[in-house]
């Protein structure tokens, strides 16, 4: 009987900051790639896995950085070790950041003299926050942050952007560092190794929207990448994927889509007769070889045996 641990990565890039413990140093990716490459068998995603025997792993990315091509791509090439990229389209061909690097973009710069106070426009959440030191902004940060995850919609999502960029005076271009896949470079990405999945077009957590705007955001992402790789797009990854953040309508919208896998964010090893619609993974972090074969290690249990 087959198991696969999917393992998900959202970037390969030594950052400045990275509040959210995202990125992976290019470094730490190889020996990851090499160590896993030497001690299991690596499949797909897409992979028909019900006909697997043994232990397996799958590699993973969320939200389509731009380093996961200059940076993660070439490692990959070089081990000859496939994986998937599961893309949010919204930022493409824009100068924009994903949403959550933006609203880091606008508050938490060190260097960049603050007004004292924000006052947030808004019948509802509207409210005000000193924002003189870094603690009080990065309180802030926080709150607007699990507050367009959780309570608002992308609609009201740019708008109060809108207002923090105003307020901010920051300038309307992201960060290069932080940009997503461009239009003009899909082809030149187009590898054998890599699938291609959707990721939505504005990163919600579906479940909070009604079933029309989880359609849009869905299709939108799957349509817009089948014409930029020139290949139709079969397999999903939810926003946030806990099991809070999409529901049975999502499911049954992927199904109508024509997806046949999808990918949730918890932890647990893919078996025979698990649901592949929620399909789990686990997120890796910045580790060293030694750290991360520890991880690895307390996640397989003591049945699996390894070279290091």
């Amino acid at each position: 009987m087959g198991k696969v641990l999917t393992l998900l990565y959202h970037r390969v890039n030594v950052l400045e900051r990275d509040i959210h413990l995202l990125a992976v140093s290019p470094d730490h990716f190889y020996e990851q790639m090499v160590w896993l490459k030497r001690n299991f068998r690596i499949v797909r995603f897409e992979d028909d896995w019900d006909r697997l025997e043994g232990e397996a792993v799958c590699i993973t990315f969320d939200d389509g950085y731009m380093d996961n091509f200059s940076m993660a791509l070439p490692i990959l090439e070089e081990l000859n070790i496939p994986a998937t990229i599961f893309i949010c389209t919204g930022s493409i061909n824009t100068e924009n950041e994903l949403w959550w690097d933006e609203l880091e973009r606008y508050l938490l710069d060190e260097e960049k003299h603050y007004p004292e106070n924000f006052y947030l426009q808004d019948d509802f959440f509207g409210c005000g926050w000193a924002t003189k030191t870094y603690r009080e902004r990065r309180e802030l940060y926080d709150t607007m942050h699990w507050l367009m995850y959780n309570k608002i919609d992308v609609k009201k999502r740019l708008e109060w952007m809108k207002q923090l960029k105003s307020w901010s005076g920051c300038s309307g271009q992201g960060r290069t560092e932080n940009c997503v896949l461009q239009t003009d470079t899909g082809q030149k990405y187009l590898s054998p190794l890599l699938t291609i999945g959707a990721h939505t077009q504005n990163h919600p957590s579906l479940k909070s929207l009604p079933r029309q705007q989880q359609y849009s955001e869905m299709a939108v992402s799957q349509s817009m990448l089948s014409t930029l790789f020139e290949r139709k797009i079969t397999v999903f990854s939810y926003p946030f994927g806990g099991k809070g953040d999409y529901d049975e309508t999502t499911i049954e919208i992927c199904r109508e889509l024509g997806f046949y896998k999808a990918a949730a964010n918890y932890p647990a090893i893919w078996s025979p007769g698990c649901d592949p619609f929620q399909i789990p993974r686990h997120i890796i972090r910045d580790w060293g070889k030694e750290e991360f074969v520890k991880k690895v290690g307390e996640t397989l249990g003591d049945s699996f045996v390894w070279n290091i």
